[in-house]
């Protein structure tokens, strides 16, 4: 039997390199599999009791009327936008799989916990292309065991599923500026359509990427327009059908809505819960400054345009709510700001001020104000500017609407990236040395 020594050959140094390369291996599966065991527990014992309203209305309508639609007027379901399509797909695929053996939904949770485990994988990755391995595992460990995320997979939401493609996609585009040869470009195109069938935000996000990317080598315009192309011929059509229900072209309808519920008299960080749905009108909020909006809303008639003339009338109230009070609500931007990055000091959100919810979030937003001025001291790199810009794309943006705890999911690997120096700082200064 071979010994240590002939395997791993005579020279000591390349024996500890080699056994710290298996050691930075065998830890990183062991953050996996903890993480993926962490997740099916979480679930086990958090999950939820099913599908939320919207996307059991919008499944319902899916499964048994081939139409896309949440809101259904006078007997006449309204082709709809309200929602990005990608999740809605994603719990259609996990139904059909299921063969109607079980529920469905656990089937839904497995596998958010499967991406959110191989987010894990890509997070790590991520990490590698600015620190060694051991910070990298450092920075994987954190967002494995991270509690926000861990309980992301215990609800049925599109947050698990965001992360993942998120990462997928940061991933991608670092070895784009990097300027690496094997980039599969219909893959790196699949991911992008995916974000924006999860999310609306992403469009700037990949606007900004796309920007930095011809900035940092004006050699990849051709790339830069290749991709755009062809991002936009897969999701023709959908615009194509969006565009005949609504006499507009966009992915996802919900801009007014979603200003006015962050923006109104009642001043809430998390905006108003109720989505104010016509079939179910004894759940409104019991507001007399919402009694105008309400008329307003029930004076629509169903067409074809009823969803597109709702948000209108939503975007008009939120604008002028904004515009007769310009000071209230900035202050109002303001403190969501602040919230979106460490933590909302008047939340209504029931469990927000948990233990495991608040010292976390305001834990790692803390490090990662100290690690953003530690970065740019220590690398004089250009993607670290790129990660801050779109964080802060990602901050100012959804701030000017609302914030749920579960957005944080948007921001919360870049703060644990940017930590990561703040950590690897403590270590140096006040560990090692001793």
């Amino acid at each position: 039997m071979a010994t240590d020594q002939e395997v791993l050959g005579s020279n000591p140094s390349k024996r500890a390199k080699t056994m710290m390369i298996i050691t930075n291996k065998n830890t990183l599966k062991l953050i996996l599999c903890t993480s993926f065991v962490l997740k099916i527990l979480v679930v086990f014992f958090f999950h939820g009791r099913g599908l939320s309203n919207e996307w059991s209305i919008l499944l319902n309508n899916f499964e048994n009327f081939n139409i896309y639609s949440y809101y259904n007027i006078e007997g006449q379901n309204i082709p709809s936008s309200y929602m990005p399509p990608l999740y809605l797909i994603f719990l259609y695929i996990n139904k059909v799989l299921s063969f109607d053996l079980f529920n469905f939904i656990y089937l839904a949770y497995f596998t958010q916990v499967v991406l959110s485990t191989l987010s894990v994988l890509f997070f790590f990755r991520f990490c590698n292309y600015f620190f060694d391995e051991k910070l990298s595992n450092v920075g994987a460990a954190v967002f494995a065991l991270f509690p926000l995320i861990a309980f992301s997979n215990a609800i049925i939401s599109s947050a698990s599923i965001q992360v993942f493609f998120y990462l997928l996609f940061f991933n991608y585009l670092i070895e784009i500026i990097i300027d690496k040869k094997k980039i599969n470009n219909f893959l790196f195109v699949g991911i992008i359509t995916c974000c924006l069938f999860l999310r609306g935000e992403f469009l700037i996000v990949l606007f900004l990427s796309l920007l930095f990317v011809i900035l940092c080598n004006r050699k990849k315009i051709k790339f830069v327009m290749i991709v755009l192309f062809s991002t936009f011929i897969i999701i023709s059509p959908y615009l194509i059908r969006n565009y005949i229900n609504t006499d507009s072209v966009h992915i996802v309808n919900v801009t007014g809505y979603a200003l006015w519920k962050g923006n109104n008299h009642l001043g809430r960080v998390e905006g108003v819960h109720d989505p104010l749905h016509p079939n179910h009108k004894e759940t409104w909020p019991k507001e007399d400054q919402f009694n105008n909006l309400y008329d307003k809303l029930n004076n629509l008639q169903a067409s074809k345009r009823y969803e597109k003339d709702r948000d209108q009338i939503f975007l008009d109230e939120g604008l002028k709510n904004i515009l007769e009070d310009k000071k209230k609500y900035f202050l109002l931007y303001v403190k969501k700001i602040i919230s979106y990055f460490f933590i909302d000091q008047n939340s209504s959100i029931i469990n927000y001020y948990n233990f495991f919810h608040i010292i976390p979030n305001l834990s790692i937003a803390i490090l990662a104000v100290s690690g953003i001025f530690l970065s740019f001291f220590k690398k004089k790199d250009g993607k670290l500017l790129y990660i801050l810009m779109i964080m802060s794309s990602l901050i100012l943006l959804i701030s000017i609407f609302y914030i749920l705890p579960r957005y944080k999911i948007s921001i919360l690997n870049f703060q644990i990236f940017f930590s990561l120096f703040s950590l690897d700082y403590i270590y140096k200064k006040f560990i090692k040395k001793k």
